[in-house]
């Protein structure tokens, strides 16, 4: 009994354990399976919803679906991601980024119905934010609710947010508002957000780490690479009327500074309360020195320095459209100093006191900036500033001095320098202001304090990274209320001397209230050697290509608002790539970001050069130029061989001897590095040359190849007058008169800008000028055409009229000239004397025998036309029961289709997983019966379709 019971028990086991394993196994496989049956679909999803919702292009790459390496959740990964803009941001990309991945519940998947997020990682995004100066927004790409129910896309969302966990990995951004001429560069950020966001009360934690972060305002940078870590644990409070964020655990830093917060905002229904403390209790006066570049990146960890810090600041009050929080901020540095390893002097007596207050309320013009104190001294040596500003919306007040004696040798003494760097001189300055605005303003200069002088005499300067030492033997600048004046600059870089004058006015209200500043300078060299001063870079060619392929990450080059300046230019002589200038002389204008050259003369290259242009930069990132020149007998291949622009546009130009005169008028627009855009370029000119020698131009070596007229390859050429324009990135010349030897010829056409070439030459060819091979040929068909009767055959005319197509491309030129055909025709027009003998035969014959057809032609096609109708009606007929027979048979082929699908449906009962896979199988079935009936009705139409052609070729052989 014992045993049989024991086997009865071993066999009951052997059942559970064999059946849990087919359960297992058939888990295991449905778990494989799950990825197949929803890949499609929930990518078909993510894009609909992506461009449901977004006003730009969403562009994918690879995608995956995947749950074996993140069970129980499914994985979707999509690759090579791209947010592009429309309209004003056309083909600029908001979004690029490697990967974007995401964690999807798994049960919400097998419902499709609210999809449940848990995580996203974005992997190495590339993010591009540009706001134009209009306050367009590259971001705003989020349809309005409006436009949802215009497009009749307002149902809900298939996917459902319940984040837990979110990551930026590598990512860099960039963000540029020129509407408020803000900047921020964000290189290679790290950032994670950890917690459940779907609670009410989250203990969300985050990390962030930054490489290089730089901050500018109105093009004043206060962060420039600052490598940043910030950990923050957050205590998210959310209720119905209110969210609160509490700051708990958190470190900023930013290079070796380290900084935490303390206090909370709160997010109430009509406001936003705050209330923020800075924490700076272990900050030290060398991790606030770390901010500044020059000594961050100079010796900063062997550096020593001591002194007193306290620093202080919050932030407290109530926020909302009308209300600003209360704020106070302290910063004092008592008995500093700095010291360098090695160096053999101090920087002493470093005293700084500074910061800013604001009551809070309505009225920002209750603010207040104090810098009361900033002092150092080193090696005889002082500086000693401070600056005090109050009612800075309404009616500025301001007071502040600057003296300082500096010489400038000694400054080696107390920081490390290169070896190979060199500064000498002495610098003073004894600055004062004290007064308000509107006294300015007024012009009651008596009101306002404004006087001082800024010097630096003796100065000289060298290093390794210049060309040539820069030596300054005097510079003053002279401070007024009225104006700030350049008095006197007298300076020398290598070879080239400077010197010049002026003066800048309005200079207080265009840095307290942003109005314009005006200037007015004059400058003049004895010789200004730009190949000295400005070196070629190691990569001098620029093609095509490199230029198509500007990114446009750098920021763009642009000139800056509010600025109206006039340069009075004069320069003797001038050195600009391997070129000498003589007698420039012109006027440069600055104003409303636009550059305006005004009658630039110039003599260069052999003759005189005079230019007149736009440079506008209005919008950075598409500016534009308008040009213009006039050239006098300018020599050729020294134009060509200098100007890039010149080989683009006239190629033939480095293959040609002699002077040139041109005038020429241009706009076209430009790349934000000032790259030309040469498919944008528009313009139009005329050239003119008494005498120039053209050789080893292949397409003239071509031509004179296919006329067998070996002198047309070398050629000189006088009194060329001819125009020409661009549009549509080609030049067009417009036909123009030139001799080539004793012929008399007439060239046009176009080049591109990628140096293909369609040109149109019509020659005037003197019979002597035709090579003999050539003549024999022609002259020994006409001889024979002679004998023949009715023939009209004359002698060849002095001149043979013929033309040649020049096309494809400048080093590989395709040639078709008419010569030969040319020749027979004026010889007498063969062809036309045979077709003419001919067409005089048939016709006395076609005569005799129309009079007895005419009769029986009517006849005949009265009873063709009844033949040929019987057919394609028995033929229609035939084809009409076809295609109704194939209609029935494809109608019950979908009936049929659906009928087993929804058969499938119903078998599944309420198994979700079984439910799931059914409705994939009754798609794939449904979507096979339609290919089935669509193929059957597709085969009926061709087979009525062929008995329509048959029949109709069968009634056309009726004749």
């Amino acid at each position: 009994m014992t045993s049989q019971g024991e086997k009865k028990k071993k066999s009951i086991i052997g059942r559970i354990l064999k059946y849990t394993g087919i359960f297992l196994v058939v888990l295991i496989g449905i778990i494989i399976a799950i990825p197949f049956f929803f890949k499609d679909k929930l990518k078909d999803l993510a894009l609909a919803e992506a461009n449901k919702m977004l006003k730009a292009e969403v562009a994918v790459g690879d995608f995956d679906l995947t749950i074996f390496s993140t069970f129980p959740k499914l994985k979707l990964q999509f690759d090579n991601v791209s947010i592009i803009g429309k309209d004003d941001f056309e083909g600029i990309k908001l979004v690029d980024l490697k990967s974007l991945e995401a964690k999807l519940d798994f049960w919400s998947v097998v419902k499709m119905d609210d999809i449940s997020v848990r995580s996203i990682r974005l992997i190495e995004p590339n993010i591009n934010v540009q706001i134009l100066p209009s306050g367009v927004a590259n971001y705003d790409i989020v349809k309005s609710d409006e436009e949802l129910k215009e497009e009749e896309a307002t149902e809900s969302s298939p996917f459902k947010f319940s984040l837990e966990y979110y990551e930026i990995k590598d990512g860099n951004i960039i963000f540029n508002d020129r509407a408020s001429n803000l900047y921020a560069e964000i290189k290679n950020l790290n950032h994670s957000g950890k917690g459940d966001l779907t609670a009410d009360v989250i203990d969300f934690k985050t990390l962030t780490s930054i490489d290089e972060l730089t901050f500018k305002m109105d093009n004043m940078s206060y962060l420039n690479k600052v490598k940043t870590n910030l950990d923050m644990n957050l205590l998210m409070e959310f209720k119905d009327e209110s969210s609160k964020f509490t700051l708990k655990e958190n470190t900023l830093s930013l290079n070796a500074l380290n900084l935490s917060f303390d206090g909370f905002y709160e997010m109430l229904e009509d406001y936003d309360n705050i209330d923020l403390k800075l924490n700076a209790d272990k900050t030290s006066f060398k991790e606030l020195l770390s901010l500044i570049p020059t000594f961050y990146l100079t010796g900063y960890e062997s550096m020593v320095a001591k002194g007193n810090l306290s620093l202080d600041a919050f932030v407290k009050g109530k926020m909302d459209e009308d209300n600003l929080p209360a704020w106070d901020v302290n910063l004092k540095v008592t008995d500093a100093s700095i010291k360098y390893p090695d160096m053999p002097a101090n920087i002493n007596n470093v005293q700084i006191v500074a910061g800013s207050k604001f009551p809070g309320g309505t009225d920002l013009d209750k603010m207040t900036i104090d810098v009361d104190q900033l002092k150092a001294s080193f090696v005889g040596n002082t500086i000693d500033a401070n600056f005090y500003m109050k009612n800075p919306l309404t009616d500025p007040f301001m007071k502040s001095k600057i003296d300082a004696k500096i010489d400038l040798t000694t400054i080696k003494q107390v920081y490390p320098m290169e070896e190979t760097q060199q500064l000498n001189g002495k610098l003073t300055s004894n600055l004062a202001l004290e007064g308000r605005m509107s006294a300015i303003e007024k012009e009651q200069y008596d009101k306002f304090k404004a006087e001082g002088t800024l010097q630096l005499k003796e100065f000289r300067y060298t290093s390794a990274d210049l060309p040539a030492p820069v030596d300054i033997a005097d510079m003053l600048f002279e401070f007024s209320p009225q104006q700030l004046k350049l008095a006197n600059l007298d300076a020398t870089m290598g070879k080239s001397d400077f010197k010049m004058s002026g003066n800048v006015e309005n200079y207080m209200a265009y840095i307290f209230k942003g109005e314009e500043l005006k200037g007015l300078f004059n400058y003049h060299s004895n010789v200004l050697d730009l190949d000295e001063i400005l070196p070629a870079s190691e990569e001098t060619e620029t093609t095509e290509e490199s230029v198509a392929q500007t990114t446009g990450s750098d920021e763009p080059i642009s000139i800056p608002d509010k600025i109206d300046f006039t340069l009075l230019t004069t320069v003797d002589k001038a050195k600009y790539n391997g070129i000498d200038v003589d007698n420039v002389k012109g006027k440069v204008m600055l104003k409303n970001q636009e550059a305006n050259l005004e009658n630039l003369s110039m003599n260069a290259m052999g003759g005189s050069i005079g230019l007149s242009g736009k440079f506008n930069t209005q919008d950075a990132q598409n500016p534009n130029m308008e040009f213009s020149y006039s050239l006098k007998e300018l020599d050729i291949q020294q134009l060509a061989n200098n100007f890039l622009t010149i080989d683009k546009l006239a190629p033939i130009a480095k293959y040609v001897k002699g002077s040139i005169s041109s005038d020429f008028t241009m706009n076209t627009k430009l790349t934000p590095s000032l790259d030309l855009v040469y498919n944008s370029l528009n313009g139009n000119g005329s050239f003119f040359s008494s005498k120039i020698q053209v050789s080893d131009f292949k397409p003239l070596d071509k031509l004179a190849d296919a006329l067998q007229m070996n002198k047309l390859k070398s050629q000189t050429l006088e009194n060329i007058k001819a125009t020409f324009e661009f549009t549509d990135g080609k030049v067009f010349v417009k036909p123009f008169n030139v001799k080539m030897g004793k012929i008399n010829t007439v060239i046009g056409g176009n080049t591109s800008l990628n140096q293909d070439i369609d040109y149109e030459i019509k020659m005037e060819i003197p019979k002597s000028e035709i090579p003999g091979s050539v003549m024999k040929v022609a002259e020994q068909a006409i001889a024979q055409a002679k004998k023949i009767p009715f023939f009209e055959i004359k002698e060849l005319p002095e001149k043979i009229p013929v033309t040649a197509l020049v096309t494809n491309t400048i080093t590989d030129p395709k040639i078709k000239t008419n010569m030969k055909e040319k020749l027979m025709e004026m010889g007498g027009d063969i062809k036309d004397n045979i077709k003419n003998l001919v067409d005089d035969k048939v016709k006395e014959v076609k005569d005799t025998v129309k009079a007895i057809v005419d009769d029986k032609i009517n006849q005949a096609k009265e009873e063709l036309e009844k033949q040929k109708q019987k057919i394609m009606d028995e033929a229609q007929k035939q084809a009409d029961n076809v295609k109704a027979e194939a209609k029935k048979l494809a109608n019950k082929t979908r009936d049929e289709a659906n009928k087993n699908a929804q058969k499938l449906i119903t078998e599944a009962g309420a198994n979700p997983i079984k439910k799931a896979a059914a409705e994939v199988t009754a798609k794939q079935l449904r979507d096979e019966g339609e290919k089935s009936a669509k193929k059957i009705e597709n085969e009926a139409q061709k087979q009525a379709d062929d008995i329509m052609k048959k029949a109709q070729e069968e009634a056309d052989k009726l004749k």
